[in-house]
Order: C-alpha cells, then sequence, then structure tokens
C-alpha cells in the first residue's frame, strides 16, 4: 500500500525530470518562440516542485493516507518517467515533445490521485489547481507540437 507522502515525493522528482526535459528542448530548439515555450514550462514545472517541497516540508497534513490507485506510481516511474539518464541526448524538439505529452497527462492523473486521497479542503484545492495546470501543459505542448509538425491548419 502506497501513502500519499510517497506520491508527492514520486511528484516532486518528476517535476525536476520534467524541468530538465525542457531545459533540452530549449537548448536544441531553433526557433526563439519555441526557446521561450520551453523556459516558460520549466519555470512552471518549478514553481510545482516548490509546492509540493513546501507541502511535504510543512508536516501541517497528514499525508500517510493510503493512495486508492497504488499504480499511479509504477505509472510515474515507467515511460520516461524516473531515470533522467535515460533522456536521449540525441531527441529532437518534437520527441521531447512526445514525451512530454505523455508526462504531462500521467501528472494531471497523478494529481486527481492525490485530490481523491486526502480530506483536507486546501490539499484538495492545491492537488486540483495542479491537475489543471498539467492539462493546459498538455494542451499548449500539443498545439506547439502539431505546429511544428505542420499538422495546424484549421483550428487556428
Amino acid at each position: 500500500m502506497h501513502t500519499l507522502k510517497e506520491l508527492l515525493e514520486l511528484a516532486v522528482e518528476q517535476e525536476v525530470n520534467s524541468q530538465k526535459l525542457y531545459a533540452r528542448g530549449g537548448e536544441i530548439a531553433k526557433e526563439e518562440e519555441v526557446k521561450k515555450f520551453f523556459a516558460r514550462l520549466e519555470k512552471e514545472e518549478k514553481t510545482h516542485e516548490k509546492i509540493l517541497y513546501n507541502i511535504l516540508a510543512t508536516e501541517l497534513y497528514d499525508l500517510d493516507k493510503s493512495i486508492d490507485d497504488s499504480s499511479l506510481l509504477e505509472t510515474a516511474r515507467s515511460s520516461h518517467g524516473s531515470n533522467t539518464a535515460a533522456f536521449d541526448p540525441h531527441w529532437s524538439v518534437e520527441e521531447i515533445m512526445e514525451i512530454a505529452l505523455k508526462r504531462e497527462f500521467n501528472a494531471r492523473k497523478r494529481y486527481e490521485a492525490a485530490a481523491r486521497s486526502t480530506d483536507d479542503q486546501e490539499l484538495i484545492t492545491f492537488f486540483n489547481k495542479l491537475a489543471e495546470e498539467e492539462t493546459w501543459h498538455h494542451k499548449v505542448i500539443d498545439k506547439e507540437y502539431r505546429l511544428l509538425k505542420g499538422l495546424m491548419g484549421e483550428e487556428l
């Protein structure tokens, strides 16, 4: 059985890994707008990391509660999850975005599970807000990805 605390510790790790992924995307991007796009995502992930770290560090909340779906921890660790050494330095911007789409989807699921795993209204609000932000990240990454791949048309 896994706890909310374990889920949050993993979430901090994942936010740091996302920062590294977005930093790498910014390094290899050729277009200035794409560089700025990755920099903004990296900054937002740093904010998520700080929020989660503060929740863990303050010890104000009961984080020993069991989580409903412990498979979320394994999902987070897979699909380029916890092992930053597995990041291939030869990935293209498009490949980084493909991985980012998976990571943002999994992050949303993780925060939704965290919200369901507590009865503390303040934590529920925090986690739901983080889930919304990850949903937004997924949406903007998908749009940028489609633009880069030449898949956008009428929807612009």
